[in-house]
């Protein structure tokens, strides 16, 4: 496209509309990063939009153009790329998320299902704009077709890599919660994660095993020889299974509570003896973890000897 089809400018934010494809894989730590630059220097990068009559919609740049809208910025400098056509703009805006630091899989794939189902762009378009292969598009496709909302959110905050997760969604959506919970409590990578996957969804797997690949994983593996020589490589070893798990206790915790916040008297009573148990879980978790505190707290070096 020829760049004397595009305008600098400055636009009112509330002109702006925010874009709800990018918005899948706009991250609240995103937001605060521009927040920091914003509140610092103003509105130091551009964002660019898309101009349909009087519209103007996001292409790249939703997580400053959130940033602007919390701090009262009330404008921002923009390029409007002047197509009018939806799929030019979401051939776009998919383009500048690989091409740049915003986007996510999540969002890249959201726009590649809508652009190939409802604008009729063909995949073998979609490699020519991308530089990708049709594997790569059909994987990050299966995130938004596929992927339960639960697991989503996981890839949403990085406690589900975006790789494990293109695997994950091989699975039938009713399981793919649990087996991802498991996979992150149990440090299971991507290459493990598409194994388990792989046994899970032969034909002729018994439910004895499927139940067992949901459960315990890692025995799992071991049983049938998978190498695990992959996770003992991993750098983060444990380091990164314990800020996995925390991140992910975290944000289920707030969850629920903000489930229980809003419960009724029946659901409460319904799952008192499940709550019971929770409290017990987090009561010895918190034991645990005072403990595991106390035992680094300042005092002898850890792993020194006398000087």
């Amino acid at each position: 496209m020829s760049s004397t089809k595009n305008t600098a400018c400055t636009l009112k934010v509330g002109q702006i509309e925010k874009n709800p494809i990018l918005a899948l894989g706009t991250t609240e730590k995103e937001i605060k990063t521009y927040d920091r630059v914003t509140k610092a220097y103003g509105n130091v990068a551009p964002a660019i939009v898309g101009q349909s009559g009087k519209t103007y919609r996001i292409l790249a740049g939703q997580a400053r153009l959130e940033a602007c809208a919390q701090n009262g910025i009330r404008e921002m400098p923009t390029i409007i790329a002047e197509i009018s056509s939806e799929a030019e703009q979401m051939k776009l805006a998919l383009l500048l998320s690989t091409v740049r630091e915003e986007g996510s899989p999540l969002s890249e794939g959201a726009f590649i299902h809508a652009l190939t189902t409802q604008h009729g762009v063909t995949r073998r378009e979609l490699m020519a704009l991308l530089k990708k292969s049709k594997s790569w598009i059909s994987k990050r496709q299966s995130l938004d077709v596929k992927l339960c909302g639960d697991v989503k959110a996981m890839v949403r905050d990085g406690t589900v890599s975006p790789r494990t997760a293109e695997e994950i969604a091989k699975l039938p959506q009713e399981v793919q919660m649990e087996f991802a919970c498991k996979a992150v409590m149990d440090g299971i990578n991507k290459t493990d994660a598409g194994q388990l996957v792989s046994l899970y969804v032969q034909e002729n797997a018994g439910e004895a095993l499927r139940r067992a690949i949901l459960n315990t994983p890692l025995a799992v593996l071991d049983a049938h020889a998978v190498s695990r020589v992959s996770r003992r490589k991993d750098q983060r070893g444990m380091l990164g299974r314990i800020a996995d798990s925390i991140g992910f206790l975290i944000r289920m915790a707030n969850e629920l509570k903000s489930l229980l916040a809003t419960a009724d008297a029946h659901s409460i009573r319904m799952m008192h003896e499940d709550l019971t148990t929770m409290c017990a879980v987090l009561a010895d978790l918190h034991t645990a973890s005072i403990g595991a505190i106390v035992a680094v707290s300042p005092g002898e070096p850890q792993g020194g000897g006398a000087q």
